[in-house]
């Protein structure tokens, strides 16, 4: 039984630190902020406002060259 009480011991003080870790993680959560003082959850929404602005972008590119491609093979 004291193996036992030695071992608990021994691991106590990664145990208590591990869950600070994870404490602190959760608490802050997407809270976190950036340099710049926006939330996690602000920059991700802007990258994705971003990317949907950018594939419209490369759909009407995508599209116009569809309409001005030269036919292929003079057969």
């Amino acid at each position: 039984m004291n193996k036992w009480v030695e071992l608990a011991m021994a691991w106590l003080p990664f145990v208590v630190l591990i869950g600070l870790w994870f404490w602190f993680s959760k608490r802050q959560g997407m809270q976190a902020r950036g340099k710049s003082g926006v939330s996690l959850i602000d920059l991700y929404e802007q990258q994705v406002a971003e990317t949907r602005r950018m594939n419209g972008y490369l759909e009407r590119i995508a599209q116009t060259l569809e309409k001005h491609e030269p036919p292929r093979g003079g057969v």
